[in-house]
């Protein structure tokens, strides 16, 4: 038996008994949530905070849409399919902000010198991911696709405490039962509540419970960036940088911004909000006016953020009321311990996290809510030997995502190398997105090909040779060249060749996600909302 005193003497009797008690109200949490509640579980979800709010995290990837599109057909959620693909998104959903992406952009930024167009094919990289409008994939306004999971969580029948955390949590191995006490703001009385299972997807927060093993495990990680972020209104186009050979507009992209050291993330809602984001190297210099400094040190950037007007997130002064205030987080990569144990279990969000340079957050985290509602749904002995391999799984998929952004930031400061290396990443993401379109409920060679032998070896080999590399890139010709040779047996796009001038107009296999047609016609529920506890 494991327990935590409680931190209140105030505490009412149980208020009910639970199948499932998740905590964290975030995209992930939400829809595991409304899954287990479709398949006739008991859920309670709830979180400290409450919706709408703001988060970031927001781009999307055709691998995430394969995810969602799979998700809404396996489990029926007819209202979920719409969010896989922008076209039935803006169909089916305008009132819920999103934003067209069409691929990956890349742009090389000196300090001091404006975009050099003479070398805009040599210093830039544009990767396709969809081939039409219709099947790109988006950004997550996240204060509003949040919030509308949440009501189709409730609407399912979860039960959805907002403003409420929770003070200690009591786990008895002998029933399997969790006795977990939770409270609400301004002086709401304690009470509470019993689950079978107790699931974390509080991000970096954690649960409190002797029973959970939430220690940190992070000093393996290669990758340490910190960002400065939020949202802005105003942010100009990125016209100076377009070229005729471009296969979709710049702008239609998570777009990188790539510095000396780190870079500049810009990705644009249909609602005219930019999310503008600075990340660096955890060892740099930190605090808001740090954000602005880079700005200013880079001429194409200045000019696209010269009329921008932050709008979110906003904090509450005692002086000044309601202000917008950049977040900020001095280091992004982090990992725990361990990712379940005796009635408890990390989503990927809480588990670990490396940095947002490859758009792999939501993607990943899509993939645990499959696999845990796969074996939450299961009886006891099959769950217990599905979440063992999942939590291995995990490790295994943190440590190749760590490895895949690596290897970037060691490649910078120059663009050659850098954008050879993230080629790694976009064969893995091709590779896996075969898989899902062959069959999405099975991946042999494991999340983004991390079990595969062969392609690991060339992205350590990869990683490896980078390191032999000076500050004057001596190497920059010899390493591009032998990557190009490494990624050849799974290069089918033309990654590298020259002859395309670092524009590639198409780079995911068929599209899984567009099954949601089909799922469309069945008329989704809508994002009526419901009252929360």
């Amino acid at each position: 038996m494991l327990a935590v005193e409680p931190s209140s003497p105030s505490v009412s009797r149980p208020t009910g008994r639970f199948d499932f008690i998740i905590a964290g109200s975030g995209f992930s949490g939400s829809l595991l949530a409304w899954i287990l509640a479709s398949q006739g579980r008991s859920v309670l979800l709830i979180d400290k905070a409450k919706h709408p709010r703001f988060a970031v995290g927001e781009s999307s990837t055709p691998t995430a849409d394969f995810l969602l599109a799979y998700i809404a057909q396996r489990w029926n959620l007819k209202a979920l399919a719409p969010l896989a693909c922008w076209g039935q998104w803006k169909k089916h959903y305008p009132e819920i902000v999103c934003g067209k992406k069409r691929g990956f952009s890349y742009y090389r930024h000196h300090p001091g010198l404006p975009i050099d167009r003479s070398k805009l094919h040599e210093e830039s990289l544009l990767v396709a991911a969809s081939a039409s409008d219709q099947w790109s994939d988006t950004h997550w306004l996240r204060s509003s696709v949040d919030a509308f999971l949440v009501d189709q969580a409730c609407r399912a029948g979860v039960r959805v405490q907002e403003s409420t955390r929770i003070d200690s949590a009591f786990f008895d191995s002998d029933s399997h039962r969790w006795e977990v006490r939770i409270s609400g703001d301004q002086g709401a009385k304690a009470c509470d509540v019993q689950a079978t299972w107790l699931i974390d997807a509080t991000g970096h927060h954690g649960l409190p419970s002797a029973g959970i093993d939430q220690r940190d495990d992070s000093d393996w990680m290669r990758t340490r960036t910190g960002a400065l972020y939020g949202h802005f209104r105003g942010v100009a186009p990125f016209e100076q940088a377009t070229s005729q050979l471009d296969p979709f507009c710049s702008d239609d992209a998570a777009q990188h911004h790539l510095l000396d050291r780190g870079w500049f993330w810009m990705l644009r809602f249909d609602n005219g909000i930019t999310s503008v984001g600075l990340v660096e190297p955890t060892n740099g210099p930190r605090g808001q006016q740090r954000f602005w400094d880079i700005v200013q040190q880079h001429p194409s950037v200045a000019e696209l953020m010269a009329k921008a007007q932050l709008v979110a997130p906003v904090v509450t002064t005692s002086d000044r009321g309601a202000i917008p205030v950049l977040g900020s987080v001095d280091r992004m990569s982090r990992c725990r311990m361990r990712a379940w144990g005796p009635g408890w279990v990390c989503l990927p969000v809480s588990y670990g996290f490396i940095d947002p340079l490859h758009s792999s957050g939501i993607a990943h985290s899509l993939s645990g809510v499959v696999r845990l509602a796969d074996a939450l749904l299961r009886n006891k002995d099959e769950c217990y030997a599905l979440l063992g391999s999942y939590a291995a799984d995990l490790r295994q998929e943190v440590r190749w995502l760590d490895l895949l952004v690596a290897g970037c930031y060691r490649a910078q400061p120059s663009f050659a190398n850098f954008a050879a290396f993230a080629c790694m990443y976009f064969v893995c993401a091709i590779e896996f997105e075969k898989q899902l379109s062959a069959d999405p409920s099975s991946w042999p060679q494991g999340f983004l090909q991390c079990k595969d032998r062969q392609l690991s070896n060339v992205v350590n080999l990869a990683y490896e040779t980078l390191g032999q590399a000076d500050d004057d890139g001596i190497l920059v010709r010899e390493f591009v060249t032998k990557v190009r040779g490494w990624i050849e047996p799974w290069n089918r796009v033309g990654l590298l060749d020259c002859e395309n001038s670092n524009r590639i107009a198409h780079s995911v296999a068929p599209k899984y996600a567009s099954n949601v047609e089909a799922l469309c016609k069945g008329n989704p529920t809508g994002t009526q909302t419901h009252r929360r506890g």
